[in-house]
């Protein structure tokens, strides 16, 4: 008996349904269809467990597909996920608006469609076990909402890429909303990162997210310059001052950890912050590294490369560093270190055969082992190598991490 589940790809171009074929065969049935009407035709015996659907299609596009969809009763609670090209931003809110789960651009990120994918299988099993409940599955399409003005407020990501072109993400809440979040400032001499881990995870540490994304936006508006020396004072004084106008002594740990970095390319210089998080850089043929001009000793090595863990302060970002002065490291970088920023749910991920913590030393190795390839490259075996860790354990924690070359 079959128990894979299905995923059925529209696409008029057979190389797309190839290479969709390809990458998900192993783990999932592909059904194929090049068509909106044979699709449609196969739709009338099938039900798929997800269906990816082109837009721009001859005959029928695939807003035409998903509107007759959304009118079957049979159909419409089917995940969808429309692929689309760059400049299609126009259609992708209206098959939004029509129903559509989600979406992914053309040339697509094949580690992004499978996150959507599983995103898409692990909703669409929660609709089905709350469906009967009405007023609960009325909540739940209020956090599907909730999880696309989230990622709205995120940097746009063709802004990150033309900001840093040698890199990747990999964004992974551990349920529809998350509380881990990045952001990212360019100014004439420098380029800044944040990435931050807001208290928990959930609808609460996504209230967080808000919370501390809106205060970055206010401090850089107008064209103003971060500085890292000001960063989390401010955010904890903010933090403070929102959290504890109550009585309610429930919020008055609630905060963040994070990472920020400005960058000065000319300088080949960063200044780090850090609230209980580190930074990772990972340099080639070098085993010196200068930070507050210092020789910095090396966590791990191979006979290539060499990681440095620059730490980062003992406090959180919130009310106990309301009037804490945060270390900001100087380091000095070369052309082709590659930075690391992450928040800890990758290393606290439980999996293995004993059911254990990864941990930083792991995760260490692992990045050591891939820097053979290029950045851009290294998304798909961070990824795939935390699918195999975790296995058939639940996800433990929102993870974030991001990876730079310079």
């Amino acid at each position: 008996m079959n128990t894979k589940k299905t995923i059925l790809s529209v696409d008029d171009s057979p190389i797309n349904n190839k290479l969709i074929e390809a990458y998900f065969r192993r783990d999932y049935e592909v059904i194929s269809k090049e068509s909106g009407q044979q699709a449609l035709a196969w739709l009338e015996g099938n039900i798929p467990d997800v269906i990816l659907l082109d837009i721009m299609m001859p005959v029928m596009d695939g807003i035409e597909v998903l509107e007759r969809i959304q009118a079957n009763d049979r159909l419409k609670e089917i995940p969808v996920i429309m692929v689309t090209a760059k400049t299609e931003m126009e259609s992708i809110k209206a098959t939004l608006n029509l129903g559509a789960q989600d979406y992914v651009k053309k040339p697509i990120d094949f580690t992004e469609l499978q996150t959507k994918v599983l995103i898409a299988f692990q909703i669409n099993e929660q609709k089905q076990e709350i469906s009967k409940y009405k007023s609960y599955y009325d909540i739940h399409q209020g956090m599907i909402h909730a999880q696309r003005i989230q990622r709205s407020i995120l940097p746009d990501a063709e802004h990150f890429r033309r900001l840093y072109p040698k890199s990747f993400i990999i964004n992974l809440p551990k349920h529809v909303v998350g509380g881990d979040f990045y952001w990212i400032q360019q100014n004439f001499n420098k380029n800044s990162i944040g990435v931050f881990d807001c208290t928990g995870h959930g609808v609460p540490a996504a209230m967080l997210t808000v919370m501390g994304q809106m205060e970055l936006h206010t401090l850089s508006q107008n064209g103003n310059e971060i500085q890292a020396e000001q960063i989390f004072p401010l955010l904890s004084r903010k933090f403070s001052k929102l959290l504890n106008t109550s009585a309610d002594t429930y919020t008055q740990y609630d905060g963040m950890d994070g990472i920020f970095c400005s960058i000065y390319p000319q300088e080949q210089l960063i200044e780090f912050v850090g609230a209980k998080r580190s930074l990772v850089l990972i340099r080639e043929n070098n085993s010196q590294l200068i930070v507050n001009n210092e020789d910095t000793e090396v966590k791990l090595c191979n006979e290539q490369f060499s990681l440095f863990e620059i730490a980062g302060d003992r406090n959180s970002i919130g009310k106990e560093s309301e009037f804490v002065e945060f270390t900001v490291n100087k380091i000095k970088f070369l052309p082709g270190d590659r930075i690391f920023l992450y928040s800890d749910g990758i290393t606290d991920q439980l999996g293995g055969d004993q059911q254990k913590r990864l941990k930083r030393k792991q995760f260490f190795e692992k990045l050591l082992e891939i820097q053979t390839k290029s950045i851009n490259l290294q998304k798909s075996d961070i990824f795939t190598w935390l699918e195999k860790w975790k296995s058939n354990y639940e996800q433990t924690d929102d993870i974030l991490v991001i990876g730079i070359e310079l």
